[in-house]
């Protein structure tokens, strides 16, 4: 029985959602009865509520997605449901109720502009970077002027995971990104007068400050930096209901801090450029929480991408790019539009926990199985990464502990695990790990002898923090700055011979590893050896890093 609605009831709920009442809309509808037994216009009105409430949690999101599907199923015509249904999904972070849906209206119509975004944005959160890639790359071939969105952001920052594409066509596509917002941006020229007698104002523009693993190599540089010469600003795009005692630390340690997350663009531009930065630093490129329109209409004197994304915008107004030596060749220049500028060792140092945790011995020493390891994101994981992993896992008596980085979800381990699966791997050998808490998660290497590097999108924090824990890693070399962090983290340690030169040396350096009687001495000494070494040296990285600031400045 379907409960009726009179008018003043319909005029209420109909004033609450046009004025964007949502949590008020949810509570009268709740109030009407069983929610199955109300107008279906008012279940997906509910559901859509849900979607659009800023004080919506995942939970919210996932009882939407469970009601629009139904409502999809019992009639396909019904678009708006279907299309509500994509993005509660997706904050939901739950593909199972849309994705066969998807590839259902794929097959009817291929231009279906939400449908190939929310393929691409399901395929991103399964790990399925290639699929990702190709629904991104339909999409933006159908409709080039959503350029300014965050769909050819994601596309670029998905590229870095495939192992077809060299850096000449991630390139191409970064130019085309920075000629679109070449543009749009319709802001006056930046103009600074200023002599450089006073302090050097550096800012750090990011959605990061807080429990991310940009915090490790950060922190320090925060505190180290010499503030006789430097006065530091962070710009922070974080979501105030997102601090935490990393942000604190932050608010306390720079000089100036200002909260920008409620800026529109055009207003944040003139904020930032009457703060009268020297040099803006961003840390987030194409990465959750950035803000490239900003950054693409200049918002001070010099501005330069580091850190959290180890590639190029192709964005005329970013100026450099901070790499080192093993990164970037001098050849290869020509397809960052960034000029290069090189740190004399690495390019970023971390910072060293005050509670580690003591180094174990190899484990397989007792457990009579060798065991590997990787604690990256699984978008890394790339299908070459699991094709070679498996030719390994196949021929060896191993086995390969995985924990995503960021975080645990059903849906994506289990995609992982059949994607070795279909390589023939049995499922013993893989074992899963959950994400723990910052000093547990480094107890986790107690269970691994070698790490294994991600290609060609390699770890930074975690091979920092495997190295520190005494377990080496095997990495491949690269063609890009991407691709050959783990080069440069294992050359500046000393530690070439875990350098794979192709897939092939891979396989075989990570199977020969398992006799190799001196990994078991190298577990003991490696830790000491890694922080006597540039990879954790943050004063001399500091000092470094100051002293480059300075020189595109002063001369």
């Amino acid at each position: 029985m379907v409960i009726d609605l009179n008018q003043d009831q319909k005029k209420k709920l109909k004033e609450l959602i046009i004025n964007k009442r949502y949590s008020e809309f949810e509570f009268e509808v709740e109030q009407l009865g069983k929610l199955e037994q109300l107008p279906i216009f008012l279940i997906q009105g509910y559901a859509g509520s849900k979607v659009l409430n800023p004080l919506s949690k995942k939970a919210d999101y996932l009882k939407a997605t469970i009601i629009l599907e139904k409502i999809y199923q019992k009639n396909k015509s019904n678009l708006e449901a279907f299309y509500n249904l994509i993005i509660s999904s997706l904050k939901a972070e739950e593909t199972k109720y849309v994705l066969r849906h998807l590839i259902e209206r794929y097959k009817y119509n291929k231009k279906d502009l939400k449908v190939l975004e929310g393929l691409a944005r399901c395929h991103f959160l399964l790990a399925n970077m290639n699929l990702c890639t190709k629904f991104f790359k339909e999409l933006l071939d159908l409709s080039p002027k959503s350029t300014i969105d965050g769909g050819r952001l994601t596309y670029l920052a998905s590229l870095n995971y495939i192992s077809d594409i060299d850096q000449t066509r991630y390139f191409s596509e970064c130019i085309k990104l920075g000629q679109k917002y070449s543009k749009y941006s319709n802001f006056e020229p930046y103009k600074i007068n200023k002599s450089y007698t006073d302090k050097i104002k550096i800012g750090f523009i990011s959605g990061d400050f807080r429990n991310h693993s940009v915090n490790f190599f950060l922190k320090d540089l925060i505190q180290k930096l010499d503030k006789s010469f430097f006065c530091t600003i962070a710009l922070s795009n974080l979501e105030i209901s997102r601090h935490d005692e990393v942000t604190k630390f932050y608010q306390k340690n720079f000089n100036e801090w200002y909260d920008i997350y409620d800026y529109e663009d055009k207003s944040l531009i003139k904020f930032i450029r009457s703060l009268e930065i020297d040099i803006l630093i961003d840390l987030n490129g194409f990465t959750y929480g950035n803000r490239i329109g900003v950054l693409a209409a200049r918002c001070a004197k010099i501005q330069i991408e580091w850190m959290g994304y180890n590639n190029s915008t192709g964005l005329e107004n970013m100026d450099f790019i901070i790499a080192d030596k093993n990164m970037i060749k001098k050849d290869e220049e020509i397809n960052y539009s960034e000029k290069i500028i090189y740190l004399p060792k690495i390019w970023n140092a971390m910072y060293v926990p005050s509670d580690l945790p003591a180094v174990n011995e190899a484990p397989h020493i007792k457990n009579k199985i060798f065991n590997y390891g990787s604690f990256n994101s699984f978008k890394k994981i790339s299908n070459s990464t699991v094709r070679v992993w498996s030719q390994i896992l196949n021929n060896s008596h191993s086995q390969l502990y995985l924990k995503n980085s960021g975080g645990f979800n059903k849906e994506l381990y289990d995609n992982l695990l059949q994607k070795f699966l279909n390589h023939g791997v049995e499922k013993k050998k893989i074992i899963f790990l959950e994400r723990s808490n910052q000093k547990d998660f480094l107890k986790d290497y107690y269970k691994i002898d070698l790490a294994l590097d991600t290609f060609p999108y390699t770890g930074v924090t975690t091979t920092f923090q495997a190295l520190i824990m005494g377990v080496p890693v095997l990495t491949l070399k690269g063609m890009n700055m991407n691709s050959r962090c783990g080069e440069s983290i294992n050359i500046n340690l000393g530690m070439k011979e875990f350098i794979a030169s192709n897939e092939e040396d891979y396989v075989n350096k990570a199977i020969s590893f398992q006799t190799n009687t001196k990994l078991n001495s190298l577990r003991i000494s490696l830790r000491s050896k890694a922080l006597k070494s540039s990879l954790f040296d943050t004063d001399d990285f500091s000092k470094s890093f100051g002293e480059l600031m300075k020189s595109l400045l002063i001369t």
